[in-house]
């Protein structure tokens, strides 16, 4: 009976090694499997625009290295955390993302403007992937072709009007730097969008504007407008004869950007694998070409280094804002 005894314990210990050591490592067979079924990319946005276009382009190239579908699902509202949270409440298992921008990724900066049921620390950054370019612009027949004009202009005319997307948004910011930096002051006039923005400088109600460097494209090509810097760091690969506001001296608390992200909690061999994945496409000429048309710039950056990219633009943004008063 005693041998009986122990032999039924020993194999009741056995077993049991067995189903801790195969738990273990059910994540890791999870994630050397990954993808076996469609991934669903989280646009912020309704269809149609740059991010959407961006995000739909990418899901193409993905779907070539993955084999897998990968499906962009659009969750617009709540300035932007609509979709943030669709990701954030999702399981963390890689098959749904979040192609987002600073504000869907960085919630808790832009409290005075929106309440999120989330912040940052819920999200994992996988990506930096392309970076929106809005354009200084003016109409052709504007006295000024360069910033440094503009500046000098507005030296003597203070609070000089800009159509920007408002004062949470990267326009705003950019000229409010370059303002501070030049000691010039500047009456920020928002809009609902490029589609409000354009006709107002066209139009001669503001002097000047940030729109969406896509949406002044065409009326570039025309000669009705003058583009007299890009708010990116580095010249557009689709416009290399335009300075950016960072080559002019300025520096800028945060370069927009669209990224991937997962839920906290999302597999290191996922992340990994996504991020490898959208690091290949980055380099392909076919999808340079691709955003390039679009008037998007490409900017890609790896997880490790988007993470730290993404606490500076906290602090910096944090820091604007707060001197700005718009913090509750």
């Amino acid at each position: 009976m005693k041998k009986i005894g122990w032999r039924w314990l020993a194999g009741l210990f056995c077993l049991l090694m067995s189903s801790l050591l195969i738990g273990s490592f059910v994540p890791e067979i999870r994630a050397a499997s990954y993808p076996d079924r469609t991934i669903t990319l989280v646009v912020p946005y309704a269809p149609g625009g740059v991010t959407d276009l961006g995000a739909r382009a990418l899901a193409e190239a993905m779907e070539r290295h993955l084999k897998q579908p990968v499906v962009v699902v659009n969750k617009p509202g709540g300035g932007t955390t609509i979709g943030g949270n669709a990701v954030v409440t999702s399981k963390p298992d890689g098959y749904t993302l979040g192609f987002f921008p600073t504000s869907a990724s960085l919630p808790e900066v832009f409290t005075y403007f929106y309440e999120a049921p989330y912040s940052s620390k819920d999200l994992k950054p996988i990506c930096r992937i392309l970076a929106p370019v809005l354009a200084v612009t003016v109409k052709e027949d504007a006295p000024w072709n360069s910033l440094k004009d503009l500046v000098e202009f507005a030296r003597k005319n203070p609070g000089t009007k800009m159509g920007t997307h408002g004062k949470s948004t990267l326009g705003y910011l950019v000229m409010t730097t370059v303002g501070k930096a030049e000691k010039v002051s500047f009456a920020d006039v928002p809009f609902a969008g490029d589609s409000k923005i354009v006709p107002a400088i066209l139009g001669g109600h503001v002097p000047f504007g940030t729109p969406a460097f896509p949406s002044i494209k065409p009326l570039l090509d025309a000669k009705k407008v003058k583009v007299l810097a890009l708010c990116i760091e580095k010249r557009a690969d689709f416009a290399r004869e335009i300075p950016t506001v960072v080559e002019l001296g300025y520096k800028l608390a945060f370069i927009s950007y669209l990224g991937v992200f997962g839920p906290k909690g999302t597999p290191d061999e996922v992340v990994k694998k996504i991020d490898e994945v959208v690091r290949k496409i980055s380099e392909e000429q076919d999808f340079r070409s691709k955003i390039n048309g679009m008037g998007t710039q490409l900017n890609y950056e790896d997880t490790a280094s988007f993470e730290k990219s993404l606490v500076r633009y906290r602090e910096n943004l944090q820091t604007f804002f707060k001197e700005e008063g718009l913090v509750k």
